[in-house]
């Protein structure tokens, strides 16, 4: 066994369970629903509202915070065991306060590594967890065993649809997913690209009803963001479109969205603390 990887796990499992940051995974059934984008304009939006918030991109291979927010980063979330680098070494600082961690075009294999190095990166994630309220995860577009797994970790999970007829069936497939593996997480539904009211809250009840029928569960429809011609703008000159142009449709949206989400949390307390959950999923022995 390795001395490293054996201490790692000690440490881990010999570490305090304090429940500290809630853990967030944005997640799609597909590609090009607009999922970094509104992950990045929602962490934005609650830095704005005192929240501290930290947004990992875990896009494998696409991640596009960067490119989002007009930066370039030569760091990456892989760069902790490349480099020898801590978490905090990696984090980039963007608007209103917000910190975030690219992921790196190597960290698909963040789960096949060996034990010592998931044991670094579990570690180097706990100590995040006492500087932020909120950690944010980009996840990539569709399910893996080891996404799965990831995920039963989270105290929330966030579907991105939008009302194509595919882009639902894949919320749905992927929704489905995360109940068959056992997820408990909170699950709740964006509807983006919605053309009105009317469409997205029709959207969000048909999978909202899908889910109850078949699956007996109760998800929550948290909102919708507008199709709004300014996001495509913002995405051309590579800025957060909630600050490329603060009263357009889709701004206030967001808006709505973060302020709906931080009252209703006020009211929730966090159960368990996510790292004590990865350990117990991970670093079984």
């Amino acid at each position: 066994m390795n001395d490293q990887a054996a201490r790692l796990r000690e440490q881990l499992r010999n570490s305090s369970h304090r429940i500290s940051s809630k853990a967030i995974a944005v997640v799609s059934g597909k590609g090009g629903v607009g999922k970094s984008n509104f992950s990045l304009n929602f962490a934005i939006s609650l830095c704005k509202r005192g929240k501290k918030v930290l947004l990992i991109d875990l896009d494998i291979g696409m991640g596009n915070i960067d490119v989002l927010l007009g930066s370039v980063t030569n760091l990456s979330i892989i760069d902790i065991f490349s480099k020898k680098m801590t978490i905090r070494d990696i984090m980039n600082i963007g608007p209103e306060n917000l910190h975030y961690i690219s992921g790196g075009s190597a960290f698909s294999s963040i789960f096949s590594l060996d034990e010592g190095k998931l044991g670094l990166l579990l570690s180097q994630l706990e100590e995040a967890t006492v500087d932020f309220d909120i950690i944010l995860f980009d996840m990539g577009a569709g399910v893996s065993d080891q996404t799965l797994k990831l995920l039963r970790a989270m105290h929330e999970i966030i579907v991105i649809t939008t009302p194509e007829p595919t882009a639902i069936t894949d919320g749905y497939a992927m929704i489905k997913h995360l109940i068959v593996d056992g997820n408990e997480s909170d699950i709740s539904i964006i509807v983006n690209r919605s053309s009105s009211r009317a469409e997205g809250t029709s959207v969000a009840s048909r999978l909202k009803q899908a889910i109850k029928h078949f699956m007996n569960v109760d998800i929550h429809f948290l909102g919708l963001i507008a199709d709004d011609a300014v996001v495509r703008k913002a995405v051309i000159a590579q800025s957060p479109f909630i600050l490329f142009s603060s009263t357009s449709q889709a701004s206030k949206n967001i808006d709505d969205i973060a302020r709906k989400y931080v009252n209703e949390q006020q009211v929730k307390e966090v159960s368990f603390s996510f790292i004590h959950r990865v350990k117990s999923l991970f670093l079984k022995r």
